[in-house]
Order: C-alpha cells, then structure tokens, then sequence
C-alpha cells in the first residue's frame, strides 16, 4: 500500500457514514418490499476505474525520474512514490476490484477500492506537485492528465456508493411501511373463534319386532259341550 500523509477528505468521512448505514440494514434489504419499483443496476468499479488506472500506469512507464533537475533526496522519495503506485496497480488493486465487480452494490466490498483510489491519488497529486518543477513538460503534462482522469474517476465512484447508500434507505423505508401496515391489520381483524365439540356420538339400537303368522287362522275355543242328535 502507500505510504499516507494526513488523513482521508471530508468526503471519505460521509462515504464511511454511508456505508456504516449500508451494512447496519443489509439484512433488511434482502427482503423485497411490496409494490418497490426495482433499482437499476450498480455499474461495476472496474468500468468505472479503468480508463483511468490505465493512463496513469501508462504516465508511471514514462516517466524517468532520474533525469529530474530536484535535489537527490526529492527525486529518492518521488522514486519510491512512483514505485508504490505501480505496485498497488499491478498487486492489490485487481483483487480489490475483483471482490467489488462480485457485489457492486455492496458497500463493504465497494468501499475498499475507493479508500485505495483515494490514496493513490494523494500520492499521484504528490508526484504530480514534483514534476511541474522539476520534470520535463511532456511528463509534468502526462501526470497532470492521469491525474485529472483518475480525480473523475474517483468521484464517480463515490457517487455509485452514495446512490447505493440511497437505495439501501428507500427500501429500509418501504419495508418499515409494510411491516407497520401489516401489523395495523392483524390489530383490526376480529380474532377468531374455534368451536371443538367433543361430545361422544349418541349410539341407536334398532328393537325387533315380534310377527304372527297370518295364514293359520286359530282354533275355535272347546266349549265342552256335545252337539244334539238329528
């Protein structure tokens, strides 16, 4: 990484304040709020940073700090700046960028390659501040436009984490709304009554009924007395 001289511009600190929010309501956010119209998609950090970090590897690879017309001490010190950004440019950024391109929306991932642009320009602008007196024009002129180039870059993408951040909000807040109204209507809705009858089924018993047969009529009854002769 580079070496740092002061600390971060006051637009870091809002972009940190940013992305302190991003992560407190990430687990919100995954879950989708009724009627929200759906975010255009976050551009990915490398689109945005690759122009830029082109041309200032091209100004680094141009450059011949020896033949600067500043003190020894000043071209060492402005060597070891340039060395610092060829580094970061060929070792730890396109990690960084990598892990960002995975999870453009994602602050935690996109807010590293910010803070690591935000330095290599401090020091680029230290190089820069060097070379318009002491290099020759033509290196002082391609460092001032690398550095221009990567000034916009920068604050583009800060911009991305800042509409991000606003994003993250506007779907905290229409998740707050839906939870709030559903919980307005389970507060109106009647409770329900639930009747359990456990009353054992009453069991019928079917009686037979006793017949008579019809066809044999009965005896008359035996009076006992006997019939007079003819």
């Amino acid at each position: 990484m580079f070496p740092r001289h002061g600390c971060l511009k006051y637009k870091t600190h809002l972009l940190c304040a940013g992305c302190a929010l991003l992560l407190t309501i990430a687990t919100f956010a995954q879950t989708p709020a009724a009627a929200t119209p759906p975010a255009a998609s976050a551009p990915r950090p490398s689109e945005i940073l690759h122009p830029s970090l082109d041309q200032v590897k091209q100004a680094m690879a141009d450059i011949n700090i020896s033949r600067w017309k500043a003190p020894g001490e000043i071209r060492a010190s402005t060597q070891q700046n340039a060395d610092s950004i060829q580094r970061d440019l060929s070792s730890v950024l396109p990690g960084l960028l990598a892990q960002a391109d995975a999870a453009p929306g994602s602050a935690s991932a996109v807010f590293p390659v910010y803070r690591n642009i935000d330095a290599l320009y401090d020091v680029l602008l230290r190089i820069s501040q060097t070379a318009n007196l002491t290099a020759p024009q033509n290196e002082a002129v391609s460092i001032v436009s690398a550095l221009d180039k990567l000034e916009s870059a920068r604050n583009q993408l800060a911009d991305s984490i800042l509409t991000n951040s606003r994003n993250a909000e506007s779907k905290l807040a229409n998740l707050q709304a839906a939870v709030q109204k559903a919980a307005a209507a389970q507060k109106q809705a009647p409770p329900r009554t639930v009747i359990v009858d456990n009353t054992a089924e009453k069991s019928t018993t079917r009686h037979r009924k006793k017949t008579t047969n019809s066809s044999n009529p009965p005896n008359p009854p035996n009076t006992g007395t006997p019939s007079s002769p003819q």
